[in-house]
């Protein structure tokens, strides 16, 4: 055992100390986290953790945005260079979560995790590039399970952050469509960045409509727009109204109302209003989630609806519908020289 974790503690410090040449970049699905902990830690905490990462959508069926998988502290070598790791340390005990907490915080911040001061740290790029790793650690497991959920909101973010970035990366990495999405700017004076592949299915100025898509799975994000302050855009009922107006320019859409919901959040710049819930086709046996954003722009003088739909039936689709959702919030009113720099590509 003592020659098990000896070779384990030489490998972490060679990986953190960039002891081994180069940095790679990290390895696994971007929504799955690793949680490490002992049998005792996880009875006591663990509900805190998957409570944390409960969030989700219905396709119908309800999917969660991350995947937790729990795992023994001892595999930790396994996936060291996955990019969502959670380590949880009981600093009662002598253990390797211990070792790795020891290992990675610095000392005044282990000895606030002592002093159950503060249980909760996150750090980027510890062993590979594109790496979250948080380290949960203390002495009072009750008041650490406690304080998991007052802090789930940051915790969630930390993670969904690093997604984002990942998958903002690998979207616009090849055939970015610039030219699209300056032609939109030329005639609508409203752009976003558009991934490889999309087509533009149908465009009516009269209406102020554009809806681009690609398949297979069927992405489809269309924008809708009136000038002035269209108040009605912005609340519930009138949100789903549109939706189903726009339903009609896909032809045979509809919105289930058993499903949906609505609350305001930032879109880019902008306090937008977001709907989602389930679409359906009225003479076909197809149907998946949606997601719906509303906002003004005084700037403009512009009401927008950001619509995203999907069709991927017999897959796993939380990872597509959030590539959408991230495209479409690379929307703009305000073309900037910089406006297609600020993503690095991953090597």
């Amino acid at each position: 055992m003592f020659r098990k974790i000896s070779g384990i503690l030489i490998v972490l410090a060679c990986l953190t100390m960039s002891m081994c040449g180069y940095r790679q970049n990290g390895i696994g699905a971007s929504d799955t986290i690793y949680v490490f902990a002992n049998e005792q830690t996880r009875k006591i905490v663990g509900s805190a953790i998957d409570t944390t990462f409960s969030f989700g959508y219905r396709t119908p069926e309800f999917i969660k945005f991350f995947k937790t998988v729990w795992k023994p502290l001892d595999s930790f070598p396994e996936v060291i260079r996955f990019k969502n790791l959670i380590v949880i340390a009981d600093l009662n005990q002598s253990d390797l979560g211990v070792k790795i907490a020891k290992g990675i915080l610095p000392p005044e911040k282990y000895k606030l995790a002592e002093q159950d001061s503060i249980f909760i740290f996150a750090i980027e790029d510890v062993w590979v590039d594109g790496q979250m790793v948080v380290v949960i650690a203390g002495k009072d497991l009750k008041r650490m399970s406690r304080n998991i959920l007052e802090q789930k909101g940051w915790l969630y973010a930390k993670f969904n952050q690093t997604f984002e970035r990942i998958e903002k990366a690998d979207i616009y990495a090849k055939n970015e469509q610039k030219k699209m999405s300056r032609t939109f700017w030329k005639k609508y004076q409203w752009t976003m960045r558009i991934q490889h592949d999309y087509v533009v299915i149908r465009e009516s100025e009269l209406r102020k409509f554009v809806w681009i898509g690609r398949g297979y799975p069927y992405r489809w994000l269309s924008v809708s727009w009136e000038n002035g302050i269209k108040t009605e855009w912005l609340t519930a009922n009138g949100l789903f109204e549109k939706r189903q107006e726009i339903g009609k320019y896909y032809q045979e859409i509809e919105t289930d109302k058993r499903f949906l919901g609505t609350y305001f959040t930032q879109f880019g710049k902008w306090n937008a209003l977001r709907m989602s819930g389930l679409w359906y086709h009225t003479k076909e046996s197809k149907g998946g989630p949606f997601v719906i954003y509303a906002f003004y722009d005084p700037e403009t003088d512009r009401t927008f609806v950001i619509d995203i739909i999907l069709f991927a039936p017999v897959i796993d689709s939380s990872v597509l519908l959030r590539q959408v959702e991230i495209m479409a919030n690379t929307f703009t009113t305000k073309m900037t020289d910089d406006y297609y720099d600020d993503v690095v590509v991953r090597k």
